[in-house]
């Protein structure tokens, strides 16, 4: 497994958590460590970690986001999903946010403020990471630095994988409205994790929320890991699950990932259903990951 050097990395501690951050690539959360056991509960992809200054262009959005892919927890804005244009400006896949390298404003053992602008949309953004206990929080600020209203995409595109993840887990939400993306086929239960290599793949929107929450227990971990957020701004969730379900490019088989995704939009949303900030606006976001025991 490739792992970014100690140079390109902040970390963050509590008792229970070890929090690993790329600052020179999205703002990532590369690792989500359990300090009990080891277990990191985030998904590596096959290739890893990367430096992205070393990965050519590949000529196409989506190959060159996946390309720099290395699993973990990313931001999506000001885009999500496929590319699409803008007032004659091209938002990539998944946007440009996990792509550029952001600052670091601030550091301490248990927490980090990174920053950045973005160039194909007018926003400032700010991460606020806190590990306490068997919390990590993070709250972020997209802010309109322009005259003129800006329709924003936003997903925390946060991803799990094995060890922690195995066909013994188990998933719950709050979500009352489970609905396949466009393609897929339709969820029987949620709860059901599939093994890897089942030859599956969902995609599904989460909608319905008051109290917005996922979580997966993992039997085999010893622990669970849940995700909540505040439904001001990411009113609903991304479901994305890939168990050897697609045998070409990019994953040849080889993923075996759950992904929990708190989302502004939908899915299958378009520029009509994009929430727009308003001129010289702001949102703020609050995510909580935390650890459970069973």
């Amino acid at each position: 497994m490739a792992v970014p050097p100690p140079d390109a990395t902040l970390v963050l501690r509590s008792p229970q958590l070890e929090v690993v951050l790329l600052p020179g690539k999205g703002a990532d959360v590369y690792s989500v460590i359990d300090r009990a056991s080891g277990i990191d509960v985030l998904f590596r992809s096959p290739w890893g970690w990367r430096d992205p200054a070393t990965v050519p262009p590949m000529g196409d959005s989506q190959a060159d986001w996946l390309a720099r892919y290395p699993g973990g927890w990313q931001l999506l804005v000001p885009n999500a999903g496929p590319e699409r244009e803008y007032d004659g400006v091209l938002r990539g896949f998944h946007g440009e946010a996990a792509l550029i390298a952001w600052n670091v404003d601030e550091h301490t053992a248990g927490t980090a403020r990174l920053s950045a602008d973005l160039t194909t949309a007018p926003l400032h953004l700010e991460r606020d990471f806190v590990a306490d206990g068997p919390d990590l929080t993070v709250v972020t600020l997209i802010r309109n630095t322009s005259p003129r209203p800006v329709p924003v995409m936003c997903v925390e595109h946060a991803a799990f994988g094995a060890p922690f993840l195995d066909a013994r887990c188990r998933l719950d939400t709050s979500a009352r409205r489970i609905a396949a993306a466009a393609g897929y086929d339709e969820i029987v239960d949620i709860a059901v994790v599939p093994p890897a290599g089942a030859q599956r793949s969902v995609f599904a929107g989460l909608s319905g929320f008051d109290d917005a929450w996922v979580s997966i227990a993992s039997p085999s971990a010893g622990f669970g890991i849940r995700m909540a957020w505040d439904t001001t701004t990411l009113r609903h969730a991304w479901l994305w699950e890939e168990a050897g379900g697609v045998l070409g490019y990019p994953w040849f088989g080889r993923a075996y990932v759950a992904g929990v995704e708190p989302a502004n939009v939908l899915p299958d949303d378009g520029p009509a259903e994009t929430p727009v900030l308003g001129a010289y606006q702001e949102w703020r976001t609050r995510v909580t990951l935390s650890r459970f025991e069973l």
